[in-house]
C-alpha cells in the first residue's frame, strides 16, 4: 500500500498538483493564464504574419489547419518540408545554398510532464502539453562558419 502526502505552504502552491480538483478561484486563475498565453500567441502570430490581432483571432481559435489551409489563411508563406525551409532561411539570411545546417535538440523540461496527469486532460492540459512538445522539438540552426585566426 502506498500513501501520498503533500506538505505545502501558500494559498495556491498546489495549483498544478493532481490531488484535488480546482476550486472556483483556481479555475479562474487557470483560465486567466490560458487567456494570457493565447493573447501572447495572437500577438506573436500577428506581428510575424503582418496581421492584426483581430485578423488572427478568427483564424486561430484553437484550430489545427492542414498546410494548404494554412497557406490560404496567410499563416505560412509557402508549402514544403525541411529542405524548403532551410533554403528559405539561407536566402533570408543572405547565406550560400551550401551553408551547413545543424540540428539542435534541447533536454526535456521536467515541469511539463505534469500535463499528462488525469486532471489535466482539459484545456490546460492541452496547452501545457503543447508547450511541452514545443520545448522538446529540435531546432535547426543555419549559420556560416567563419574560422578565426587564433594568433
Amino acid at each position: 500500500m502506498v500513501n501520498r502526502e503533500t506538505v505545502a505552504f501558500g494559498k495556491h502552491v498546489t495549483l498544478e498538483g493532481d490531488d484535488d480538483p480546482f476550486t472556483d478561484e483556481e479555475r479562474a486563475i487557470v483560465q486567466k493564464e490560458i487567456g494570457r498565453v493565447y493573447d501572447l500567441f495572437l500577438e506573436s502570430v500577428g506581428s510575424s504574419r503582418k496581421m492584426t490581432r483581430d485578423e488572427v483571432d478568427p483564424v486561430a481559435g484553437g484550430r489545427v489547419w492542414t498546410g494548404s489551409q494554412a497557406l490560404e489563411r496567410k499563416l505560412v508563406d509557402e508549402l514544403g518540408g525541411v529542405d524548403v525551409a532551410l533554403r528559405k532561411a539561407r536566402s533570408l539570411a543572405g547565406l550560400k545554398d551550401t551553408t551547413p545546417a545543424r540540428e539542435v535538440r534541447f533536454a526535456p523540461q521536467a515541469g511539463f510532464r505534469r500535463a499528462r496527469c488525469p486532471r489535466r486532460r482539459g484545456l490546460l492540459g492541452y496547452v501545457l502539453e503543447g508547450i511541452g512538445l514545443l520545448s522538446r522539438a529540435p531546432a535547426l540552426a543555419v549559420m556560416e562558419f567563419v574560422p578565426t585566426d587564433p594568433y
